[in-house]
């Protein structure tokens, strides 16, 4: 059937005006409040106050749009006109009970619809902070739970575990898409303001919600043998294929052998998934790699585009002072000397008929390999052991043990304070990367911000661990 033969013309209405966040916030609220109340539908009175409530704590901007010449409206007024629009685009029923009360009910097609916000909004789950919609653990022991149970019911358990597998790999492609919104993050940004609060959303939203759980109390691997395990005895039991084979023929035109042929290519699908998962995971596991990874160096290097240029050149002059004092002057200077050469070129007309001669470079690699690396490494060498020295775990750990002393509970705020120096700023950042639970502390984002004369960024609470 043709969908917009189900959804009326004018329903997208709602989602496409001027007003379209007004009313998407003021439509999933009153559902939030219908969900809560009677199975029968929820009095219109209660509706009205639940929008009226909601505009009192949540003032509107711009004035929704009205027929009306009214030039001052009330909360109870915009709510009495959110409600006529719901109902005029045909996402409630307004219906009059035997009591001759209004009931309003939502149409079948509008909660579908309703609950598609909420999930792409993070909202579907009001009051309920520990889950994230990321229900891994779910699909999966579901599954498990089923092909282990001795009901007989085949047909059902079949089409439940082939549901529940199809389920957690959407959640998989979710989790996989919204890393790759964050990789895309990193170019689409260029300021370390930016680029640090992206990593605190990343770790809140991702890391500690969806990545770790797969990676830990959701790893299917505890189930994932028995569950293949158990569909290919279902496979090889020709009694149980038969009975599977008879509750397809309905959707295979009477066909036996197509029918048979259903029942297996949906049990192979199955095996396939659960087979390849462990590749899916390690991709989404690289991928994270790279995200953190990469934030890590684009800061650094905005880090140390303007400030820290001085601070690269003291390392290098004493490099070069200790290589003179070891009378390998000749040597210093040629290992530096590549980094200061310019290239010269001139720019030939079109068209000019003068075809210049080719140009021999002596290429950097090559230069490298006479000299024996000695600038690639000893330098390298320099940088490492200042990461270790000041952003190891084990420092950053040491230096969150002095504010948990105190306190198990810190914000970001508090640790930067007035001081966003470079070093400051790679503490923060190296403290969100390593949050988790082998350092045993965690991210919660706060809706204020750390204000500061050189960055403005989201705060956050830094919560340690049970021990």
């Amino acid at each position: 059937m043709d969908v917009f033969e189900i959804i009326p013309n004018n329903f997208f209405n709602l989602l496409s005006g001027k007003n379209r966040s007004i009313y998407v916030n003021c439509l999933l609220e009153l559902f939030r409040v219908y969900e809560q109340g009677s199975i029968l539908g929820m009095d219109k009175e209660i509706a009205r106050q639940a929008l009226e409530d909601y505009l009192d704590l949540n003032p509107l901007e711009e004035e929704i749009e009205t027929d009306d010449e009214e030039t001052e409206w009330t909360n109870r007024d915009r709510a009495n006109q959110i409600l006529r629009r719901l109902e005029k685009t045909e996402w409630i029923d307004i219906d009059i009970n035997n009591n001759y009360e209004e009931i309003i009910n939502f149409r079948d097609y509008a909660i579908t619809i309703i609950e598609a916000l909420q999930e792409i909004s993070n909202d579907s789950f009001y009051e309920n902070t520990e889950d994230d919609g990321h229900e891994f653990r779910g699909y999966i022991y579901t599954s498990y739970s089923l092909l282990n149970s001795d009901y007989g019911e085949y047909g059902m358990v079949l089409d439940q575990v082939y549901k529940n597998t199809l389920a957690f790999v959407r959640e998989i492609r979710k989790l996989d898409s919204r890393l790759k919104y964050y990789i895309k993050s990193i170019v689409d940004h260029s300021e370390i303001k930016d680029l640090i609060n992206y990593l605190i959303n990343y770790k809140s939203e991702l890391m500690d919600k969806a990545y770790r759980r797969l990676k830990t109390s959701d790893n299917i691997n505890k189930y994932r043998a028995d569950i293949v395990r158990k569909l290919e005895k279902i496979q090889e039991d020709k009694f149980v294929m038969e009975i599977l084979a008879k509750e397809h023929l309905v959707k295979s035109h009477n066909n036996y052998e197509m029918a048979m042929m259903k029942v297996n290519k949906k049990i192979d699908d199955i095996i396939d998934i659960y087979n390849s998962v462990s590749y899916i995971i390690d991709e989404i596991d690289n991928k994270n790699k790279v995200y953190v990874n990469t934030t890590i160096a684009k800061i650094k290097f905005l880090l140390s585009d303007d400030e820290n240029v001085i601070s690269k050149l003291t390392k290098i002059l004493s490099f070069t002072a200790e290589s003179v004092k070891n009378n390998q002057s000749k040597k210093a200077l040629n290992i530096i000397r590549p980094m200061f050469t310019l290239s010269t070129y001139q720019q030939i007309s079109k068209d000019s008929l003068y075809t210049p001669r080719g140009i021999y470079k002596h290429i950097e690699n090559q230069f490298l390999e006479e000299n024996d690396h000695g600038f690639d490494q000893t330098l390298r060498d320099e940088f490492y052991r200042e990461f270790e020295i000041h952003y190891s775990e084990e420092v950053i750990q040491k230096y969150l043990d002095e504010y948990f002393r105190k306190n198990s509970l810190i914000k970001a705020s508090d640790i930067i304070n007035a001081d966003m120096s470079d070093e400051a700023i790679l503490r923060l950042l190296y403290i969100l990367v390593y949050a988790g639970d082998e350092m045993n502390y965690y991210i919660q984002p706060l809706n204020n911000k750390i204000n500061n004369s050189r960055f403005i960024i989201d705060d956050f609470e830094i919560i340690k661990g049970e021990n």
